[in-house]
């Protein structure tokens, strides 16, 4: 099979202060996309974004639209360089947005999302324009901080999820944690009320963790209690219009891609309440084809994840010096020559 890419997208956990600026500053797309947040949802997230504060950033109703828009930004900016190499416009009038938009040569075989990077990865695959995807990701943490789960989350490092499994069937009642995030042979997440959260750190430790990570959230996602948003949800993404994917979306909730974009709401709202198949997910995508893995966010985080699972090219997108390192990348991986587009 030939070679080809997967484009991954960080979720909450992944935002710092100044993500997104240098993209901001350097391209015409990315301010535009930061603009269109900003008059979406009412308030100044580019700012959020780029000056903080950490502890707003932090918090779910906020830190789920900044990622978003960061790593929408990031993808717009890196498109835009594409296109501005080629002297190429993609269409007359209205042009696509996220990889429709590259040449098809240079578009990912898959796409994929890391927890809430999901969401990003229904943008560039065309599911969602950035906009609906915006305020669909708003009315989430509306609805999780308001209505949803409360409690926490945090990273094991050194267990794989069935030993971690095993440990909080043998600590804690049924239900009162779960492992939230399959990241990897030996990292997980794991996600429940607060009170388990610190039992079962505990007995993990004991049990060979090599590390407890208390992560920056708000609200527990990928929680069983979660999903009594479910309903709520579900009647918001019945006002949003869903397109079919331009390519394969490879869901969190099953490690394959999604069948049709009719299958794609039911498959978020389990998304709350079900655990992250991220192991899976990435060996699915590296089994078929995908041999460059292309991190677009602020940061490294879902990459540090990869190159644990599988035996890949990492290449990361995050400001514009990054862009012209992943578009030689990509057009070498592609058999693509310069005067090539």
């Amino acid at each position: 099979m030939a070679e080809g890419s997967a484009f991954v997208f960080p979720g909450q956990g992944s935002q710092i202060v100044g993500m997104g600026r240098a993209v901001y500053e350097g391209s015409a797309h990315a301010r535009e996309t930061f603009e269109e947040a900003d008059r979406v949802l009412g308030y100044e997230l580019s700012r959020l974004c780029f000056e903080g504060p950490n502890e707003a950033l932090d918090d779910t109703t906020l830190a789920q639209p900044a990622v978003l828009t960061t790593s929408v930004a990031i993808l717009e900016a890196l498109v835009e360089s594409v296109n501005g190499k080629l002297g190429r416009r993609v269409t007359e009038g209205h042009e696509p947005r996220g990889v429709a938009a590259l040449p098809p040569a240079l578009r990912p075989r898959f796409v994929a999302g890391h927890s809430l990077g999901e969401f990003t990865a229904l943008v560039a695959a065309g599911v969602l324009t950035f906009s609906e995807a915006l305020r669909l990701v708003a009315e989430r943490g509306r609805l999780a901080a308001s209505r949803g789960a409360k409690g926490a989350m945090a990273a094991i490092v050194g267990l794989s999820a069935h030993e971690v499994d095993r440990v909080i069937a043998e600590t804690l009642p049924v239900g009162s944690a779960v492992v939230a995030n399959d990241n990897g042979p030996a990292q997980v997440t794991i996600a429940g009320d607060s009170e388990s959260i610190a039992r079962v750190t505990e007995a993990l430790a004991k049990h060979g963790a090599r590390k407890v990570i208390p992560l920056r959230i708000s609200a527990p996602f990928h929680f069983p209690d979660m999903g009594r948003i479910g309903p709520d949800l579900a009647a918001f993404m019945r006002t949003l219009q869903w397109r079919e994917p331009v390519v394969p979306i490879v869901a969190n909730v099953s490690a394959l891609p999604h069948p049709n974009a009719s299958a794609i709401p039911d498959a978020l709202v389990r998304h709350l309440s079900n655990r992250v198949e991220w192991l899976r997910s990435v060996r699915y995508m590296a089994e078929r084809g995908a041999s460059t893995f292309v991190e677009i966010g602020a940061g490294q985080v879902v990459n540090g994840l990869v190159k644990r699972i599988a035996d890949v090219k990492l290449v990361n997108v995050s400001d514009p010096s990054s862009i012209a390192g992943a578009l030689a990348s990509l057009r070498e991986r592609a058999g693509l020559t310069a005067a090539h587009p």
